[in-house]
């Protein structure tokens, strides 16, 4: 119980001066925000980072290997000890959040290289997911239903027969189904593998409009944007969701290589 020392009038007065304060307290959103930045070729950011390493994923000189390049069917991936906040359950305000990553994607060989990698935000995941290898990037199940509620942006290297057939290196946005529902395609095919070298890609997701867009920049400086419209939440993410990445190989690899990532989440 609280008590007030000071005369009674000063009491009211007090009362009348904090009560609004209090309410106005009680009715925020209580959304929790997450914030942090980190460059894995600083000394200690990636033992700071304190990532959780799935699959195949090893920890490099600065850098965090998602797979083995050296192995064909190579599937790994990170994740983010602390889930972020995406919905409040009693008011139904929904968090916005950004994210930037630098990453670098190369093969031995300039054709026939797979299969890409991916950041995304979802259910819980101790593993990589259950047959989600090769194509699947290591991002969504190849069971159906997949198990696991999942949004990805997905930088995808090889051409599968639910890709668009006119292009084999693409970005996309993906909502439990590895069948992207937006795609942008014209990443200059005119030159080998524009998924290649060390590129950079912010994604931002909008709470209150409900929209995701991403910014990709690849290794020769060019920009790609693309946006679509997803509910999180109607997409089955709960409100408390991992974050992370993950990619994987097929019958033929490459090197997924995470360098840096930040990620700031706020309430709307």
């Amino acid at each position: 119980m609280a008590y007030c020392y000071y005369p009674a009038r000063a009491c009211y007065l007090l009362f009348l001066i904090y009560q609004p304060v209090y309410y106005l307290l009680l009715m925020a959103p209580h959304t929790i925000a997450l914030s942090f930045s980190y460059d894995f070729s600083n000394p200690g950011d990636l033992d700071r980072a304190n990532l959780t390493y799935l699959g195949n994923s090893t920890a490099g000189d600065g850098i965090i290997n998602l797979t083995n390049m050296n192995d064909t069917w190579s599937t790994g991936g990170v994740a983010y000890p602390q889930p972020v906040r995406l919905w409040d359950h009693r008011t139904g305000r929904r968090a916005s959040f950004t994210t930037n990553f630098s990453f670098a994607i190369s093969g031995e060989r300039t054709y026939n290289r797979a299969d890409g990698m991916a950041f995304f935000i979802g259910s819980f995941r101790s593993a990589v997911p259950l047959d989600s290898g090769g194509g699947f990037l290591g991002l969504i199940s190849n069971i159906t239903p997949p198990p696991l509620s999942t949004v990805g942006v997905e930088f995808d290297t090889n051409r599968n027969a639910w890709d668009p057939q006119d292009a084999i290196d693409h970005f996309g946005i993906d909502v439990n189904n590895i069948t992207s529902i937006v795609v942008y395609k014209s990443l200059g095919q005119d030159f080998p593998n524009p998924l290649s070298g060390t590129m950079s890609a912010g994604v931002n997701y909008d709470g209150s409009s409900k929209v995701l867009s991403v910014s990709l920049r690849l290794a020769n400086g060019d920009v790609h944007d693309l946006e679509t419209s997803v509910d999180l939440k109607a997409a089955g993410v709960p409100q408390y969701a991992t974050i992370g990445f993950s990619a994987a190989t097929g019958n033929h690899v490459e090197s997924h290589q995470l360098l840096s990532w930040s990620f700031n989440s706020r309430g709307n």
